[in-house]
């Protein structure tokens, strides 16, 4: 296990690399976005001494979800290898537990903001659905102008195809 310190504002690791180890927060804070430096990036948490992260992808071996960045001047991170973590899970049965109720927490933090995004999007749609069904001719008189629009579109013959 090796001790590191960041500045604020300094990066731990970015969305796209490798994950090939995770961190323990022994003094300070991080900030976990995606989208880093660009202008939909997003807060996804803020973690503090005592929480993790990085697991997901030392767990499934795929590249990093997202970008973290220390929040506080001389953050202290235990930086646990692949190595390191098989002998601790081995040494400690019990944090296996620990560590799967976390990730099942995040998944279900995901899958409710999915959701809320779903209605949301669903509800929009719907509102203008049926505002469409209710007026019957979008937005045209009677059609007329879709007629005429149509009318106007010169369509090639069968036999000119």
């Amino acid at each position: 296990m090796i001790e590191e310190k960041y500045r604020k504002g300094q990066v731990v690791f970015r969305q796209g690399d490798p994950g090939d180890c995770l961190y323990y927060i022994r003094w300070g804070s991080v900030g976990v976005y995606v989208n880093y430096g660009a202008k939909n990036q997003e807060k996804l948490a803020e973690l503090r001494a005592g929480d993790y992260f990085g697991e997901m992808g030392l767990i499934d071996n795929e590249r990093r979800s997202a970008t973290v960045i220390s929040l506080d001047y001389d953050t202290v991170l235990n930086r646990i290898s692949e190595q390191e973590f098989d002998e601790f899970l081995n040494e400690n049965p019990a944090r296996i537990v620990d560590i799967l109720k976390r990730l099942s927490h995040k998944l279900r933090d995901t899958t409710k903001s999915y959701l809320e995004i779903c209605k949301a999007v669903g509800e929009s749609v719907g509102t203008q659905a049926t505002e469409v069904d209710e007026s019957k001719t979008y937005g045209f008189d009677e059609n007329e102008k879709l007629r005429t629009i149509h009318d106007g579109v010169s369509m090639p013959a069968d036999n000119e195809a």
